[in-house]
């Protein structure tokens, strides 16, 4: 029998986020006791918690996230790398290549860095030190694997926040291109055994006009 898994974390109004991403705001526009049902008003950006990362996020004119029809959110062959990386570092080619011939097999990279913990004992931690994938390191990964669809993280951006002016591009790398249909998923929850993983379903919010979106998305093991 199938288990099944949340890869995404429930979203938070404290929870950990990059320093330029303000935090969400809930509040009661109706309530029981006074209206009879209760109805809330939820504001947040488009990447608050475990969110996907379209083109249209880093390319005018790129596909937005509204775009991608539902079997291009649903990957069957995901891939699992463990990655030792230590606060702030940009993440090198040299991190990813001895992994070579198991990331060419996917077209889903999960990249583990082990952060969970981190985000649950020191969010300050998470959201500004965590390490990112380096430029070289996006181009390499699009080269040596032309099958892949999407690199999900559990990192709170792809992007190093520590050296932002120098790794931000690394989304280019990933979501530039024409025609580029690539996502890239951000603070994804890969506390659990994922062995025996076999099929990872995305499930962005879709929102006409919005570049990216918060996401729920369930591992089938």
């Amino acid at each position: 029998m199938a288990a099944y898994v949340y890869l995404s974390h429930p979203l938070g109004l404290s929870d950990p986020r990059p320093p330029a991403i303000p935090a969400p705001e809930l509040v009661p526009l109706y309530t029981i006791d006074k209206d009879g049902a209760g109805v809330h008003i939820l504001r947040l950006a488009s990447h608050t918690g475990t969110h996907v990362d379209a083109p249209c996020h880093v390319v005018a004119g790129g596909v937005p996230i509204g775009a991608f029809a539902p079997e291009e959110l649903i990957f069957t062959r995901p891939v699992v790398i463990d990655v030792h990386a230590e606060d702030d570092e940009v993440v090198q080619p040299a991190r990813l290549v001895p992994h070579e011939q198991a990331l060419r097999q996917g077209d889903l990279v999960l990249l583990r860095f082990g952060r969970g913990v981190v985000r649950r004992a020191d969010p300050e931690r998470f959201s500004l030190h965590s390490p990112g994938l380096g430029v070289e390191a996006a181009r390499w990964l699009r080269q040596a694997c032309p099958g892949l669809r999407a690199l999900g993280m559990d990192i709170p951006s792809l992007s190093c926040i520590a050296h932002l002016e120098q790794t931000m591009s690394a989304h280019n790398e990933l979501l530039g291109g024409a025609g580029c249909r690539f996502l890239v998923i951000e603070d994804m929850n890969l506390d659990h055994d994922l062995t025996g993983l076999r099929e990872v379903r995305v499930s962005p919010w879709l929102v006409t006009g919005m570049d990216s979106a918060p996401c729920s998305i369930v591992g089938v093991l």
